[in-house]
């Protein structure tokens, strides 16, 4: 590769300073944002003013700022006061009011952290948006992708606000105007982090595309850096409004409402975001002409590859021959007319080839940051109040999780600005280097949480078990994530036998390639399931409640980081697209493959998390349920036994199960009809073909444009079945099982979707890889020959890729968000359900009932309004165009008569 990397690059420059005054070949300026710049200064004045309260408040000099709730638990009041108690109460007492004094310092240091990393967000965007933008091609398709994710967050947002004020109206009769205002903090914070991250990651792909010719360092950095903007947007602000709103409001109960607002916003963006996406992708292999340009571009790129190798050959063989006079301008014939292919390719390509482009940003980018955030905010949120109400020191025990997800924000900002990269590096190694650079964020968030937890111990608050047990839990709920996310890398990474072993063997049939993919996916369940639930009791153990508490908060403390390299994952994905099809030097070739394997694993490494996080989220939600339920009527929930342990139990267990069987069968049901209805829509509409006769790109925005507006909309009327489900799922336990079995009902759908999402993730995963190891051309039969595109192997993985690109984009991912929204759900509406339910079951009929009639006129009476109002402007649009030639006949005819008269 080498010999013919320079021969290549020498030409190459050559061919460039020849077409220097030619469009195609100029590069396009990166640009200064006096908008970033501002908004650094203000971070930094925040960042200021909060280390000052830190440090003010930690010498008793701050505002006294006290909390008073309701207790989970009989004991002495707590330790660091107030000395006045509500009724002058000598003890605290379960179901009644104590005070205690907010943990001012832990809080200070939150929005110190937060305003860190809001100043590394906006760094990023200047740094990132001051970079080269490339050649125009890649800027055109780049153009695309920006129009398509701005139509499609235009129409989406609005939408979304439609189901806050809902929500919000519910939220504010039900818990009180402070949870209300959470709940509108916490979904406005979603949303912009969403809308910020998508933009930018959509503006870094051409930079990234760029940065390819260069050097595979500056690669990396420029593509983990914008990358981060997503993913430290996501958790600066979700630390920031947490902490911000507990100082303000002075409730923990309160702030659940952040998570509630959050939820929505994530679920509505991860689904609905996943119909899109794999709707118009498989929309789009059903209609024939795309299907055709898709293996025709795929076909290309595999041939293009496979002709730098010729080139290398025939020039050594030139060199051997003493035949090297002719080398250098045959070697630019066959850049010209690699060049003119690959120009040919992009413009060619229907515009819904271009869709997946639009839904890789929607779905790993404000997806995977929109379900980050969430997980964040729900997991801050209960662990603060089991630490509050539910321990003997409230002032420290919910402080402490604020402790350690602020210094992860803070790590994950730091090692974000630099990860070792070098020229040589394989993918393989380029992901040990990344993982390296989390590595330091667990060492720093341990050594904060030693020496918070040290001065404790020593102020003679907690016990030195107490100590050493904290150091145990928090390093396992670090290292919790990392061994899930490994175990299943091997099993669905290009780099490892399992996905090699799956493209070697698909010459053998379908069936050979459905079973062994599923046989996969079960097999990478076993590592991650395990290791869960060896934590959970271990930790369980230990410290029992807050100890988990204290487990799903340190597993949270790197999600900065992970954010970050998943949204690298979408960058990185469009950015190899463009370099294939409008770039032919083989070093920049070979950087954009090493970039989009490491871009894989990134981006499948942050759909693991989230089914982490919701794990490990959902967890603390039961366990917040069922305190809240037991201290209501006076018992301690820590006793409980005996009752809990009954038929209504047992019988919520199996609708768990039920129920989450019927979500995921509802997602992927939504994205098939998705699916058809893009095929019938670009079959019936010639408006969404490219426009004959004019230049790229313009002939592709108009339909890029309309086809994302109908695909927006379509998701909008499929996403409405998936969100019924889940809402409905909650009250249907709580009014048919009680909140015993409301209970059962969570805690079983949160084990149950932890394995069943892992599994359909790794499995879709492993097939889509397998395609790629062979459209790479890494895969050589016994001969040596390489397998492209035209092979049996190719084709049949085809099947694997059409089943698990669903699985691995939206059901998966999707259950997490799933789950989440069903704790906090029955969370929210647990005042509605009695422990045992002769009461209230005919409630469970009307639940049900009226969420069957809410489906049913979301699939079809949604479906009749859209093809009236579809009619009515066609018509419209026929009245007008006949109109307009009625008064060109007219003004014919007035012409007509005044030629005669004159």
């Amino acid at each position: 590769m080498g010999d013919v990397s320079k021969a290549v690059s020498k030409a190459g420059e050559k061919l460039h300073s020849v077409r220097a005054t030619d469009d195609q070949a100029a590069i396009f300026e990166g640009v200064f944002s006096w908008r970033s710049a501002w908004c650094m200064m203000l971070w930094v004045l925040c960042f200021i003013c909060s280390v000052v309260m830190m440090v003010l408040a930690y010498q008793g000099a701050a505002f006294e700022l006290i909390s008073e709730e309701f207790s989970w638990i009989r004991d002495r009041n707590p330790l660091y006061g107030p000395a006045e108690q509500p009724n002058d109460a000598k003890l605290r007492d379960i179901n009644q009011m104590f005070r205690y004094h907010l943990p001012q310092v832990a809080l200070w240091y939150s929005l110190a952290a937060a305003s860190l990393g809001l100043f590394t967000v906006f760094y990023f965007t200047n740094s990132m948006l001051l970079e080269d933008r490339g050649s125009k091609r890649a800027v055109d398709i780049c153009s695309l992708f920006s129009h398509g994710v701005a139509v499609y967050m235009e129409r989406t947002i609005p939408v979304i606000c439609v189901f806050l004020f809902f929500g919000g109206w519910y939220v504010y009769a039900t818990a009180g105007a402070g949870t209300f205002a959470c709940f509108i903090v916490g979904s406005v914070l979603n949303l912009v982090s969403t809308r910020v991250g998508v933009s930018m990651t959509v503006e870094g792909t051409s930079r990234l595309t760029h940065s390819m010719g260069n050097d595979l360092a500056e690669c990396i950095q420029i593509g983990i850096r914008t990358g981060a903007i997503g993913g430290l947007l996501a958790t600066s602000l979700a630390l920031g409004g947490m902490a911000g709103m507990w100082i303000l409001i002075r409730d923990t109960s309160s702030l659940s409402g952040f998570g509630s607002g959050a939820s929505i916003v994530s679920f509505y963006l991860r689904i609905g975001g996943g119909i899109f996406s794999k709707g118009a992708e498989i929309g789009g292999d059903l209609v024939g002409e795309m299907d055709e340009h898709r293996k025709d571009e795929e076909r290309r790129i595999f041939e293009l590859q496979q002709m730098i190798t010729e080139l290398e050959e025939r020039r050594k063989a030139r060199v051997a021959q003493g035949i090297d006079e002719q080398e250098e301008e045959e070697m630019m014939d066959q850049l010209r007319m690699m060049e003119e292919e690959m120009q040919d390719v992009s413009s060619m390509l229907h515009p819904i080839d271009y869709l997946d482009g639009v839904g890789t940003n929607i779905c790993d980018a404000s997806g995977t940051c929109a379900d980050l955030f969430e997980s964040m905010v729900l997991i801050l949120s209960t662990s603060a109040i089991i630490g509050a109400k539910g321990s003997n020191v409230p002032h420290f025990y919910s402080g402490l999780p604020f402790w350690i997800v602020a210094s992860g924000n803070i790590g994950c900002s730091l090692v974000t600005y630099y990860v070792h990269v070098q020229e040589r590096y394989t993918s393989r190694q380029l992901r040990w280097s990344l993982r390296f650079n989390l590595i330091l964020v667990i060492v720093g968030v341990q050594l904060v949480q030693i020496a918070v937890s040290y001065i404790e111990w020593f102020r003679g608050s907690i016990t030195f078990t107490t100590f050493w047990h904290f150091l145990l839990i928090s390093t396992m709920g670090q290292l919790a994530p990392e061994v899930c996310i490994m175990s299943s890398e091997y099993f669905t990474s290009v780099d490892y036998w399992p996905v090699q072993s799956l493209a070697q063997k698909a010459n053998l049939g379908v069936v050979q390639v459905v079973l062994q993919g599923l046989a996969q996916g079960f097999m990478s369940t076993g590592i991650p399931a395990v290791t869960m639930i060896a934590v959970v009791m271990l930790t369980w153990t230990l410290e029992n409640h807050f100890g988990l508490a204290l487990l799903s908060a340190s597993s949270v403390s790197g999600t900065g980081f992970q954010g970050s390299i998943a949204s690298y994952g979408a960058v990185a994905a469009n950015a190899h697209k463009i370099v294939h099809l409008t770039t032919y030097h083989s070093m920049t070739r070979h950087r954009a493959n090493i970039c989009s394997v490491v871009g894989e694993n990134t981006a499948h490494s942050g759909s693991m998390v989230s089914a982490v996080n919701a794990f490990s989220a959902t967890f603390n939600m039961a366990l917040t349920l069922l305190a809240q339920t037991y201290t209501r009527r006076g018992l301690n929930y820590q006793s409980v036994s005996g009752p809990p342990l009954s038929q209504w139990s047992q019988a919520g267990l199996v609708l768990g199960a039920v129920m989450t069987m019927v979500f995921t069968a509802n997602t992927t049901q939504s994205c098939l009809q998705t699916s058809k209805a893009f095929m019938r829509f670009c079959k019936e509409s010639p408006e969404v073909s490219r426009r004959k006769g004019v230049s790229f790109p313009n002939s592709h925005i108009r339909p890029l444009k309309i086809l994302t507006s109908y695909g927006t909309i379509t998701s909008m009327r499929f996403v409405l079945s998936p969100m019924i489900n889940t809402l409905v799922c909650p009250m249907l336990g709580g009014f048919f099982l009680g909140i015993n079995g409301l209970l059962f009902l969570v805690s079983g759908a949160n084990v149950l979707v932890l394995c069943l999402s892992i599994l359909l993730i790794n499995s879709g995963q492993a097939w889509v890889c397998a395609r790629r190891y062979i459209l790479y051309g890494s895969l050589r039969d016994s001969e040596g020959t390489v397998m492209g595109p035209d092979s049996p192997h190719y084709q049949n993985l085809g099947v694997g890729t059409m089943i698990g690109g669903p699985w691995k984009e939206l059901a998966g991912p999707a259950l997490n968000n799933f789950v989440k929204f069903l704790g906090i759900f029955a969370l929210v509406t647990s005042k509605l359900y009695d422990p045992t339910p002769e009461a209230t079951w005919h409630l469970g009929f009307v639940s049900l009932a009226g969420s069957i009639f809410l489906i049913i006129a979301s699939r079809f009476g949604l479906s009749l309004a859209l093809n009236f109002i579809t009619t009515f402007l066609k018509q419209r649009q026929l009245q007008r165009a006949s109109d307009e030639d009625s008064d060109e006949e007219d003004d014919d005819d007035e012409v007509g008569s005044r030629s005669v008269a004159t």
